[in-house]
């Protein structure tokens, strides 16, 4: 073999060593790489670990992996109902923060069965009428609060005849507030003082017995409900009393939204200022709003929701907070 072949058979094995040393070389890198990406994925993961967030952090409360999906407890505050009220002398529409409840609705229906009711007196029932109805769904915890705290009940209807007034499922009506009987004082001789004060139990007794049976008798059929969507941040429905003429529409969402559903000239000056303050109060709001609309049963199941959620009357505020009770998780 002369030195040419040698010199040959020296660089195919060159070459050889060469690709065998690279391809080491590649295998040891992947190698680290990997081992690399694992410590990090898994120092991260050790890091980003779930926490309990408490309302008292001295007192931290033991974290049970096995159930990482705990129930956060909420109670729902009501900071109060802020109803629409036209000034007639400035002729403007301010919001006035006064809670409505039966006994202010009972004293309206009252005047109003004496033609003597204002339009105050309209806005003030159709508020209550719009909480009332709105919220005796019973599907969230704010709705079941707002429905008890303005003392009204909710009545499931059992179709028992082919009417209009039956094809309605349910109706709203508020309680009537009982007062307390006192057990009479028996005497055998009663003064004149005595008897007046017999007579005015009487007229009281009598006045509580026809407030009962207005309200026994004002009843509101939810005749058509229209739920929150993606598309409509609207929750919305149709409603009628049980003895009047006017089916009544009403809605209630986030202020924005209610206001760009009302005519202009229903909306207070003060609508904007009212909200900034009391989000930055950290408060939540909800708008509501309403009309009337000359129809029967079956044009209110085919009338578009467009339509129904359109020229409205401005009706108030509901200024509330979410608290957290006990605690939630967190990562960190």
């Amino acid at each position: 073999m002369n030195t040419f072949e040698i010199l040959l058979n020296y660089l195919d094995i060159s070459k050889f060593l060469v690709i065998l040393t690279i391809i080491l070389i590649i295998s040891v890198t992947y190698l680290l790489l990997s081992s690399d990406a694992t410590i990090i994925s898994e120092a991260l993961h050790t890091e980003c670990k779930i926490v309990p967030v408490t309302k008292n952090p001295d007192t931290p409360k033991e974290i049970n992996e096995g159930n990482k999906n705990t129930i956060e407890e909420k109670t729902v505050e009501i900071k109060g109902y802020h109803q629409n009220e036209i000034k007639e002398k400035e002729k403007k529409f301010v919001l006035s923060d006064k809670k409505q409840n039966v006994d202010h609705l009972s004293q309206k229906l009252i005047d109003g069965k004496n033609n003597v009711m204002t339009k105050n007196d309209e806005l003030s029932i159709m508020f209550i009428e719009s909480l009332s109805s709105l919220n005796s769904w019973k599907n969230n915890e704010l709705g079941n609060k707002l429905f008890k705290e303005i003392n009204w009940n909710l009545e499931k209807k059992q179709n028992e005849k082919d009417d209009e007034e039956s094809l309605v499922y349910q109706y709203v009506f508020p309680q009537s507030k009982i007062k307390e009987s006192l057990s009479p004082i028996t005497s055998p001789n009663l003064s004149s003082s005595q008897s007046s004060v017999n007579s005015n139990s009487d007229t009281e007794d009598g006045e509580e017995e026809k407030e009962k049976s207005l309200l026994s008798a004002y009843k509101l059929g939810i005749c058509r409900t229209f739920e929150c969507t993606e598309e409509n941040k609207l929750k919305s429905n149709i409603v009628k009393e049980v003895n009047g003429c006017f089916y009544k529409v009403y809605s209630q969402g986030a202020p924005e939204l209610i206001k760009e559903k009302c005519r202009k000239e229903t909306v207070p000056q003060n609508y904007n200022e009212m909200v900034e303050m009391y989000k930055k109060g950290g408060y939540d709001i909800i708008g509501l709003c309403g009309k009337k609309m000359k129809m029967n049963y079956i044009q209110c199941q085919r009338v578009e929701r467009s339509k129904c959620e359109s020229n409205m009357i401005f009706l108030g505020f509901v200024v509330y907070k979410m608290n957290y009770d006990g605690y939630k998780y967190a990562y960190s």
